[in-house]
């Protein structure tokens, strides 16, 4: 049995760590047998234009060095209509760069995106991708999920979902299991939700949701961080917590109606969050249910519990805390305990903090062993502090000070104060902040360890100020604006970000056909003449060399024998099999 020297086969592992294996594809069949052929490092590019009923259904083993990629040929320039939908399973698949839009014949139980195709998906990533009003028109009732999450440690990130209307999440986590999942949702932008009748007539219309209530008292330990929800409506929970051990932090919501909702699961942190609703009817910030959460640093402005039919909301309010039902089933409403509220800003509310909340006759469980401290309330107009069921146990309202409006706690025990003015002011940054002899500064009462820093990103220092933010933190974080979608966060803004001028190269490198057949090689780089060209066998010996002055070219492959060789060019390599 002939063997490769040792030489060879360490060549061979720096070759397919550092290459990827890239070819065109302009019409479903001919990415059907891409997708069929792909292998660790394959890159399949998708040729620029529109693409009718696409349908993507791949199971593959990528690795981390040579992922499987699926992207546009131009991010923006590639659309997928009709009754098109991606499948991805196995391990590090990728996809990116294009555009859904203009729906027909569409089924609602296939989801547009599916992190399982007859495996799960796991280690995957969905990225720079637009999902533009990709409904299904006359099905508004019957559930259309826009992107299912499944397996564990994937990534969806700077992605635009737009227009959603109709019942499903834009993106649904639904843990059939109790694995961890560990996923990752970030810089991505969601906006132009509208309710199917009035906001929360229906359930199942919210941003993302993270679990269920069977599997909702296992870890997730999933993170929701540096997203953009703007003028979205839908049902109560913009975002639906069903599990435990997430966190949700550096997110803005603006001009939208619901709130932040840990619905189910325990252990969770929502933290450097902007809620600012700009009045909006039935708007709220945090709801609050389970154990152990921690919920600090988060700026709420402008939130209206009141409903169409001026009622109000026993749901909404700037943190509600909800009371629990006595032997609750898992999909009902579980004791609050045990949670900490500490360090957070409202301001223009018509209410601040409501605790001991019931949306039902029978949740009559207080909230134990609750801590609210440290928030500054301004111009709270109906009530800054709501106490509707006392809570029980060890708990403290502590260090909270208000500037207008009242509080059914008591002024000056245990360092609740009340200020006339002077407590926070308008900046053209875009939220209230503390100014010059504020009462709030210096004056955080307790320890809490995880309060290292504000919701700028600055540091908290050892005599820590009241309210979300800390005075003079150098801390540059502020809420995103219209300005940032396409910039920071939303389809297009990870085009923005930094990379190495090689990172560039191989994006912009094409060869076909791959495998290698036929009489020539072509060799196309994007923008510019490609320069000398190399192709090298495994011990590294150049075979054919030839200077490309233009874009595109060719070499003759006609003599190459079998076997496995590298194209250099740009200074990088491209993997070639014959």
């Amino acid at each position: 049995m002939n063997r490769l020297p040792l030489r060879s086969l360490h060549l061979l592992w720096m070759l397919f760590s550092l290459t990827t294996y890239s070819q065109l594809v302009s019409t479903n069949s001919a990415l059907a047998t891409a997708i069929s052929n792909a292998t660790a490092g394959t890159t399949i590019i998708l040729a620029n234009g529109t693409w009718t009923n696409v349908q993507i259904n791949i199971n593959k083993t990528g690795t981390q060095a040579n992922p499987i990629t699926i992207k546009a040929q131009t991010a923006g320039s590639v659309f997928f209509e009709g009754n098109s939908y991606v499948k991805m399973g196995g391990s590090y698949i990728f996809f990116e760069g294009v555009i859904f839009r203009n729906p027909s014949g569409i089924s609602p139980s296939t989801p547009v995106i599916e992190f399982k195709s007859s495996s799960d998906c796991s280690n995957c990533k969905l990225t720079n991708v637009k999902i533009d009003a990709y409904n299904a028109t006359g099905q508004e009732t019957t559930v259309f999920k826009w992107v299912l999450l499944r397996g564990q440690y994937n990534e969806i990130s700077y992605c635009s979902f737009l227009g959603k209307y109709g019942i499903g999440s834009i993106i649904n986590d639904n843990r059939e299991n109790s694995n961890p999942n560990y996923h990752k949702i970030h810089h991505n932008y969601f906006a132009g939700r509208t309710p199917v009748g009035q906001v929360n007539d229906l359930n199942d219309q919210d941003a993302i949701r993270i679990g269920n209530s069977s599997t909702s008292l296992s870890d997730s330990f999933s993170e929701v961080y540096d997203n953009y929800f703007d003028n979205f409506s839908g049902e109560v929970e913009v975002i639906s917590n069903k599990s435990c051990k997430n966190k949700y932090y550096n997110n803005t919501f603006r001009d939208y109606q619901g709130a932040l909702t840990l619905r189910h699961g325990n252990d969770c942190e929502v933290y450097n969050n902007f809620f600012i609703a700009n009045n909006k009817l039935f708007s709220g910030g945090i709801r609050v249910m389970g154990e152990n959460h921690k919920i600090y640093n988060n700026y709420i402005e402008g939130v209206n519990s009141k409903k169409v039919d001026n009622s109000t909301s026993s749901a909404t309010g700037g943190i509600n805390v909800s009371n629990g039902r006595v032997n609750t089933a898992l999909n009902g409403y579980y004791q609050v305990k045990n949670v900490t509220i500490t360090n957070n800003t409202f301001v223009n509310c018509d209410y601040g903090l409501r605790i001991g909340t019931s949306v039902a006759s029978d949740l009559t469980l207080a909230p134990e062993n609750l801590i609210v401290a440290n928030n500054v309330l301004s111009n709270v107009t109906t009530k800054a502090i709501q106490v509707s069921t006392t809570p029980i146990g060890t708990s403290l309202f502590q260090g909270n000070i208000r500037q207008g409006g009242s509080w059914d706690i008591t002024t000056g025990t245990n360092g609740n104060a009340v200020v006339s003015s002077g407590l926070l002011a308008s900046t053209k940054t875009d939220f209230y902040r503390l100014i010059t002899g504020s009462a709030a500064i210096d004056a955080g009462l307790g320890s809490y360890s995880f309060l290292t820093f504000d919701i700028t990103g600055g540091n908290r220092t050892a005599s820590f100020d009241v309210g979300a933010e800390e005075f003079n933190s150098g801390g540059t974080r502020v809420p995103y604006t219209a300005s940032d979608v396409g910039v920071k966060v939303g389809f297009g803004a990870n085009g923005n970000l930094s990379v190495t001028k090689n990172q560039i190269a191989a994006q912009n490198l094409m060869i076909y056909p791959v495998p290698l057949q036929g009489e020539y090689l072509n060799v196309h780089f994007k923008g510019e003449s490609i320069g000398k060209v190399q192709i090298v066998d495994l011990q590294g010996k150049i075979l054919m060399e030839a200077i490309i002055d233009t874009a595109e070219g060719q070499l003759e492959i006609s003599k190459l024998p079998p076997g496995i060789y590298a194209l250099r060019a740009q200074g990088v390599s491209e993997l070639l099999v014959k």
